[in-house]
């Protein structure tokens, strides 16, 4: 089941057990959400009655699950129950009780939502579906629930925005999605922002300009442009960011942390570019978010994978003088002053 279909669904009515699964988290909240909301009303004293909330974290919690599945709902029609856990950790045995607790429901007082954490479910592939998915596929809805394609993200911001009768400029929103690097908690933040933002100030179509002034600059956008810029060689541009960290009074060690693994990831993307792969391939093989593995795949054009490899070196030099001597930023401008510059196709 898409999440397509699920929000039809919800329209309509939940009914018996439904599985969420996939990388998006937020996705997986917002929809719980909704589920808890369309079964127990939204009336909190009454909801609470009627909630059950189970985590299965250092125990599968299965004895907890069959009481809340089995208990009477208190002034209302039916009961909600959410099951928190890692399904691919649970053993044989486990597996079965929780399908049999599954089966013992009765869908018409009971809506009970399992929620696998990402790689907590094994679904295979559409054209050969794992074992496991067909196991709970018999008994109950299975939701996948993955990263967003960066088209579908520009969508859904677009109907967050419309809500409010604000629009959204293709611009405005290629720089929301490149400051967020596709995450729905961030993008769903800077959209709350935009839009308090906008009616406030009477203005009706949000642009580039907008962005800039009102939505923040994440730490990941922040060790993606130095990364860049130590890659391109671009010294001026690279001591301007490293700069801005300095004045925050950031510490060295972590910032130098962020940039190496920024290009680590870029290394491994540009080993999976000089085999072909697409920003869809490298966003499947690194679990990197689709619009994150375009921005990468682009940062990498051009430099070979060797050349990612001698700056990885550099950054773990500059991490050993970080951590052996006095130097702080002064490690980190060397670094910058070391790696050359790349030579552009004219």
């Amino acid at each position: 089941m898409t999440q397509a279909e699920f929000r039809k669904e919800l329209k309509s009515g939940l009914y018996g057990t439904y599985l969420f699964y996939g990388d998006e988290e937020y996705l997986k909240k917002f929809y719980a959400g909704r589920a808890e909301k369309h079964t127990v009303g939204d009336d909190p004293d009454l909801a609470s009655w009627n909630t059950h909330i189970i985590n299965a974290e250092n125990d599968a919690n299965l004895g907890e699950l069959e009481a809340a599945v089995l208990s009477v709902s208190m002034m209302g029609d039916r009961i909600f129950v959410r099951y928190n856990a890692d399904l691919t950790s649970l053993s044989t045995e486990e597996t079965k009780i929780l399908i049999d607790i599954i089966e013992s429901i009765d869908p018409d007082r009971t809506v009970l939502l399992i929620v696998a954490p990402p790689g907590g479910f094994d679904a295979g592939s559409a054209k050969r579906p794992s074992k496991m998915y067909k196991q709970y596929e018999a008994v109950a809805k299975l939701v996948d629930l993955t990263a967003e394609t960066p088209a579908e993200l520009k969508k859904w911001m677009a109907r967050r925005l419309s809500q409010d009768s604000l629009a959204i400029t293709p611009d405005a929103q290629e720089l929301l999605l490149s400051r967020a690097t596709g995450n729905m908690f961030i993008l769903s933040g800077e959209l709350e922002k935009l839009a308090a933002y906008s009616l406030a100030n009477g203005i009706s179509s949000i642009d580039s300009s907008h962005i800039m002034e009102i939505s923040s600059v994440t730490a990941e956008e922040d060790a993606f442009a130095l990364a860049n810029a130590i890659l391109d060689g671009d010294r001026r541009k690279a001591l301007s960011v490293l700069h801005i960290h300095k004045m925050h009074r950031e510490s060295a060690v972590g910032v130098l942390a962020s940039v190496t693994k920024c290009i680590c990831d870029m290394m491994t993307v540009a080993y999976l570019a000089e085999e072909g792969a697409d920003k869809q391939t490298v966003a499947a093989k690194t679990k990197m978010h689709e619009y994150r593995a375009g921005l990468y795949l682009k940062a990498v054009a051009g430099s070979p994978p060797e050349r990612l490899l001698a700056a990885a070196k550099r950054c773990r030099e500059a991490d050993i003088k970080l951590k052996s001597t006095q130097l702080d930023y002064i490690a980190l401008e060397r670094l910058i002053c070391t790696i050359p510059a790349k030579k552009r196709m004219r």
